[in-house]
């Protein structure tokens, strides 16, 4: 097992979630601190103070280590400006201190995901991209508030007359439920799916138009529909010419008769296959299970504040369903599937969308790990996960329809236990024994998205290392 100096020094580069910071220099105690707010208010991370960065400097191994004792007063004045974070961050200093040689130490600042709000730091508030900090707007604020789930569109009130919600999924659902009530507005009212405003008029919430409205996308000033798009070959084209198959197609309704049009149209459009202009018909191995899934989610986890559609992009290689909005409280790309959330961005609308008779989610947390059995007890390889900073506003599931190379697992195995290799280990660990070989399946796997590929600056070819796209670049 490598030790935590080794795992520090084995990072090729800075990221999203990983910074190193030399206590040397005018603005080093500033720009520490928006690192701070910029990275809580993304994914979480780690700023690794007394290291230089490896893309900055040509010295190597312990030689990139210049510890905190060559900025003591820095030091001591990144400790007192963190207390001017608003709100505050609890349990990050003082940092957790290890020690290189007899004289020099480094400290690492273990930054939290925040759950519950942006923090800011002299009343900016900061957000981390791939590997730098970005100033957010006032308008930027709000709609990434809706994004992140700090701010929740689902318990929104809306002018909507109570009486387009009085349909049969209503009906159906109160059935369910067993709730009485005289009108509807009175049931709705009664279980938190309608408030009044501060006019005290009595209004339905956006969840309640979503639930039971036959055309809740035409009542509000948000978009609720799928859009479905079937394409020839691997990529997208958009030229005079696009690569479409037929006519995208558009499915709205209520909730439950959403997500249940979807499944059977999407499914219906697998199971016929893709015929190519050669006559071969493509056939997918996704499983139906993985699908519906995916789509369920992009659902129910979507931001209902950004006017978007969810997309459903299904090419010969693969499905990709885009959901608008990021992974909301401590959930990660790194962690998602595996721990429980801490809250859902429309917590509103899954409770009571898990009340109709035969509901599309179980609210157990059990979606993201169904679809990696699935796809695992097909061969397949692993769903994968792509939102921000890659992708600004939205998070995209990849279903690959592609049989897993035999050597995938013991590379990913690898990778969840070391988080980076290159072409030599690859090779001890898979068998073989070309590099040139080795080198093209690596260079798929990063085509495909399983892997990120890591180029040093110096552009050294054999110095390129890999990593999964989901990994954190930096654990405890």
């Amino acid at each position: 097992m490598a030790s935590l100096i080794e795992k520090i020094l084995n990072i090729p580069e800075e990221g999203q979630t990983i910074e190193f910071k030399r206590l040397f220099g005018d603005g080093v105690v500033k720009k520490t601190l928006q690192t701070i707010v910029a990275m809580t208010n993304a994914e979480g991370g780690a700023i690794i103070l007394g290291v230089d960065d490896p893309e900055k400097t040509g010295k190597e191994g312990l030689d990139r280590i210049y510890g905190v004792e060559e900025g003591y007063d820095h030091y001591d004045e990144i400790g007192r400006e963190i207390q001017k974070i608003s709100p505050p961050i609890s349990g990050i200093w003082p940092p957790k201190h290890k020690q290189v040689t007899e004289k020099k130490f480094i400290a690492i600042i273990m930054v939290p995901k925040a759950t519950d709000g942006f923090h800011c730091y002299n009343n900016k508030v900061y957000v981390r991209q791939l590997k730098s900090n970005k100033l957010l707007s006032p308008q930027e604020i709000i709609d990434l508030s809706y994004a992140k789930g700090f701010k929740k569109a689902d318990r929104e009130l809306v002018k909507v007359d109570f009486k387009l919600l009085n349909t049969a999924y209503f009906q159906t659902w109160q059935q369910s439920r067993r709730i009485t009530g005289k009108e509807i507005f009175e049931v709705l009212e009664k279980i938190g799916l309608a408030r009044k405003n501060d006019n005290n008029k009595l209004l339905p919430t956006r969840a309640a138009v979503m639930l039971f409205a036959e055309y809740p996308t035409n009542l509000m000033d948000t978009k609720c529909t799928i859009r479905v798009f079937q394409y020839f070959g691997m990529k997208e084209i958009i030229k005079e010419a696009p690569n479409l198959i037929g006519t995208p197609k558009t499915i709205e309704g209520p909730v439950v008769r959403l997500i249940s049009d979807a499944h059977d149209y999407v499914l219906g459009l697998l199971q016929s296959g893709i015929k190519v202009p050669s006559g071969f018909v493509t056939q997918y191995q996704i499983p139906e299970r993985a699908v519906k899934e995916a789509i369920t989610n992009a659902v129910i986890h979507r931001d209902y504040h950004i006017k978007r559609d969810i997309e459903i992009k299904i090419f010969e290689n693969r499905i990709e369903i885009e959901s608008p909005g990021l992974f909301p409280y401590n959930i990660t790309p790194a962690n998602i599937g595996r721990v429980r959330s801490a809250g859902y961005r429309n917590d509103l609308l899954v409770k009571h969308l898990r009340e109709f008779p035969s509901p599309p989610n179980l609210d157990q947390n059990e979606g993201i790990r169904a679809m990696r059995s699935e796809m695992k007890a097909q061969n397949l390889y692993p769903p994968l996960f792509w939102t921000y900073p890659a992708l600004q506003d939205v998070v995209r599931v990849v279903l690959l329809n592609e049989i897993q190379a035999t050597e995938w697992e013991k590379v990913s195995d690898f990778l969840e236990k070391n988080k980076y290799i290159n072409n030599e280990q690859t090779r001890l660990v898979t068998g073989i024994l070309q590099r040139d070989k080795m080198t093209q399946m690596l260079k798929r796997w990063a085509k495909q998205g399983l892997l990120i590929q890591l180029v040093p600056a110096s552009g050294y070819v054999r110095g390129t290392k890999y990593r999964l796209p989901a990994s954190s670049d930096f654990d405890k």
